[in-house]
């Protein structure tokens, strides 16, 4: 079966870097499954989750803002947060998502605003996959 080179950067450090049969992303228009040899694409992502099908596994994450580049059967995938599922802690993000509800409510400048509401993006994000995805 064919494969596809994906590799994952954020600002931290590289989180994946490997061939995978097929990336399911979200993107402002949608999600969009890319399969190998996908034609030449550069797109911007949105927090959501990111699924990678590896084998018969599926390996499902919560990804925050960036873009996303497909060349030569390469995709790079470069964005401000990638998290597998079973690395959420779940306790620690749902109190991020409370401090940044909280931080909405008060007077912001537009750029406090802007972060406080791209943290709430991202808390939702990492919530919905590890509930999703939460094998006890």
């Amino acid at each position: 079966m064919s494969k596809l080179q994906l590799k994952i950067v954020t600002p931290e450090k590289e989180i994946y870097d490997g061939e995978v049969e097929m990336v399911t992303v979200t993107t402002p228009d949608g999600e969009i499954g890319i399969l190998p040899y996908h034609a030449n694409l550069m797109a911007q992502v949105i927090p959501g989750e990111l699924r990678i099908k590896v084998g018969d596994k599926v390996v499902p994450m919560a990804i925050g803002s960036g873009l996303l580049q497909m060349s030569d059967n390469t995709l790079i995938l470069a964005t401000d947060m990638a998290e597998k599922a079973e690395d959420i802690d779940e306790r620690a993000v749902e109190e991020a998502k409370e401090r940044a509800k909280a931080a909405l409510e008060q007077t912001l400048t537009d750029e406090e605003y802007a972060v406080s509401l791209a943290t709430l993006e991202k808390a939702l994000a990492q919530l919905k996959v590890k509930r999703r995805h939460h094998h006890p």
